[in-house]
């Protein structure tokens, strides 16, 4: 199947994100997480696509090569590590490409490959650095989203626990709250579940508490 779909003349907001180390899991290995780099403004085309059918599970697959056209100040310096996040699903940069007609725009061309039509899978990250914390101070917060799946989402925590004093909101995913004691906790996991009970586990981070 090949089709073309267009989404209009810079006006579709996405999101590019890039993989940022958040401290070491079990045996020493770096643990990271998607972090939110840029969120341009881009024309959307839909390049190619084909469709299949899994008789086991009863669903629709597809394939598709998607284009995002943005302005070259936008984002200059993306490149293929990063990913490029748009209505709930994760797509992998393959290439980037100028454009010929107009000289300002650069496109970015990506692929979904095995994505379930009409469902992104469940996906769990913090778009933003952790803070560290001071005792008896409120503590910053982080936030930790999830996308895809089927809503609503309960947060927990997976593994390790938070420092003294913090706490997960179990319906958001928002850390905060004051900080009790100093120190380094390492080995902290958030999980996210969605409806059909699909569980999503963010790797292990720290929180620094001075």
């Amino acid at each position: 199947m090949e089709r073309i779909v267009r989404g209009g003349s810079l006006r579709n907001p996405i999101e590019i994100q890039r993989r940022v180390q958040v401290g070491v899991g079990r045996l020493n290995a770096p643990n990271y997480v998607w972090q939110t780099w840029r969120e341009p403004i881009c024309e959307i085309e839909v390049r190619r696509g084909r469709e299949h059918f899994d008789p086991e599970t009863k669903q629709r697959y597809s394939e598709e090569v998607w284009r995002f056209r943005a302005r070259y100040e936008e984002i200059e310096g993306v490149d293929a590590t990063m990913r490029v996040v748009h209505n709930g699903m994760n797509f992998d940069i393959k290439a980037l490409l100028p454009d010929g007609q107009r000289q300002r725009d650069c496109i970015i061309e990506c692929t979904v490959q095995d994505a379930v039509v009409g469902s992104a899978p469940l996906s769990i990250a913090i778009a933003e650095a952790i803070p560290a914390g001071s005792v008896g101070v409120a503590y910053a917060g982080f936030t930790v989203s999830a996308a895809g799946g089927t809503a609503p989402y309960v947060f927990a925590e997976e593994s390790g626990a938070l420092p003294q004093g913090l706490m997960l909101n179990a319906s958001t995913g928002a850390v905060s709250g004051m900080p009790l004691a100093a120190g380094v906790t390492s080995g902290i996991a958030i999980q996210v579940s969605d409806a059909d009970g699909t569980i999503a586990v963010l790797p292990d981070f720290s929180i620094t508490v001075a």
